[in-house]
């Protein structure tokens, strides 16, 4: 009945998100089913084994989801997000250049524009909200149909900005945590796999657009979208990139806490961009008091459903079936790389959390493959990039989110994403592991 359980436990899982259930109730379905089928006492179980995994998780991630969502509310308020990719499609298009190159420049400059925010510890979802009207005033200029908005949008912020050597997102963080390494550990094979999932966006984004024009697709805005104004004062790109770059440096540099890093660019960003800060009800302190209590929210959301994911997982992992199953997969005649790849997308693919895969599944297999040979280092960057090879499948929070922002359908919406956030990632995870593996020397 053990294994019955776990498939059925993570069946409802896929079920309800596809029918968009909040993460919250299907943590708490999953776990149920589990409990009784295996005849567990409820009551203990929840509160020793499914609510210490959410309470561990929540502790991980709160802090400085938390404090990365203070600072993009700044960003978002007074209009730095809108300086900065402005400043790069500038950079990027030129006036007067074929289909092609208008399509290649589009999809670099919001990759370029949301990646960069991203890898400095811009909440994702933040970042995809604030970016949209940008986006799609770019995809306007270019030619570019509506519908790749979020498959474009999503190299930047589900891709690199995760994955890559030095990035203060959660998943390199939680990496960190868990083996004790570096934030830039397996910088090499990071940046072959970052330009990696680059290139196959690029190309694979590029002819997908181009057959869809040649079909008759235009670019159009939906009933729900709006075009962000243009004569609200903002700061310019450069002092916009100021706390970025300081988050960067007492991060990496000064080996500061993610959280603290983060909290001294949010006060140095409120003194930078006072000014441009609208006013409420005449306060500028006002608006700067809702901005706090908006981030609060907008951090409370996420982390409680991934939460609520891995405190179901850690019922699971309770089980003596489930330990079972991982003996099986090491058990396979495989390489310990595939092993470790294989096993990461597992939890990956049955949470459809990119976190909760590094969260739950490094400590259960770091063991076993330092054992037969894998690097701290090696485990770290090729488990950052596996994570996010199917964590967006089509009934994942994230895709659902997404695509409801847009509002597109799954149909037309989901295959860009598809390119983005598993065909690319998956290339950048065998390009890094080939790299290290070949040059295991490199830093």
């Amino acid at each position: 009945m053990g294994y019955v359980s776990i498939f059925l436990g993570f069946a409802i899982v896929v079920i309800l998100m596809i029918r968009r259930w909040s993460p919250l109730m299907v943590g708490l379905a999953a776990a149920s089913a589990v409990i009784f089928l295996n005849g567990m006492e409820f009551g203990s179980t929840m509160s020793e084994v499914y609510f210490k995994g959410f309470s561990s998780m929540f502790e991980s991630l709160f802090p400085f989801i938390f404090s990365g969502s203070l600072l993009a509310q700044i960003y978002n308020r007074s209009g730095a997000v809108n300086s900065i990719g402005d400043s790069l499609s500038n950079k990027l298009f030129k006036d007067g250049a074929a289909p092609t190159s208008r399509y290649v420049s589009c999809i670099l400059a919001m990759v370029a524009a949301s990646g960069i925010l991203c890898y400095c510890g811009m909440n994702s979802l933040v970042t995809l909200i604030a970016m949209y009207p940008i986006a799609l005033r770019l995809m306007e200029r270019a030619g570019v149909p509506k519908r790749f908005v979020m498959g474009i949008l999503s190299c930047g912020v589900y891709t690199f900005a995760m994955s890559g050597p030095g990035s203060a997102e959660v998943v390199n963080i939680l990496a960190m945590d868990t083996l004790g390494t570096s934030s830039y550990v397996g910088l090499w094979g990071g940046i072959a796999g970052v330009v990696a999932e680059i290139a196959v966006v690029t190309v694979l984004m590029t002819v997908m657009i181009r057959k869809a024009v040649a079909k008759g697709e235009v670019f159009a805005y939906g009933p729900k979208d709006f075009v962000a104004k243009e004569d609200k004062e903002r700061p310019g790109a450069l002092i916009s990139l100021v706390p970025l770059l300081l988050l960067v440096i007492l991060f990496n540099v000064f080996s500061f806490s993610i959280f603290s890093a983060t909290l001294i660019a949010w006060l140095l960003s409120v003194m930078l961009f006072w000014k441009y800060i609208p006013l409420r009800e005449g306060s500028r302190q006002s608006e700067l008091l809702d901005s706090c209590a908006a981030a609060g929210i907008m951090a409370f959301g996420p982390v409680s459903s991934v939460g609520a994911i891995v405190g179901f997982t850690s019922i699971v992992q309770s089980l003596p079936e489930f330990q079972n199953l991982l003996t099986w997969v090491f058990g396979l005649k495989l390489s310990p790389t595939l092993i470790l790849i294989i096993a990461i997308s597992i939890v990956a693919a049955l949470t459809s959390s990119s976190s909760s895969a590094i969260r739950v599944g490094i400590p259960l297999i770091a063991e076993r493959c330092q054992e037969a040979g894998l690097s701290a280092a090696f485990i770290h960057r090729v488990s950052c990039f596996a994570c996010s090879i199917v964590d967006t499948m089509p009934y994942s929070t994230a895709i659902i989110i997404n695509l409801g922002i847009a509002d597109l359908d799954m149909k037309e919406g989901y295959p860009p994403m598809f390119v983005s956030t598993t065909v690319a990632t998956f290339c950048g995870t065998i390009v890094c592991a080939l790299f290290m593996h070949v040059f295991p020397n490199l830093p």
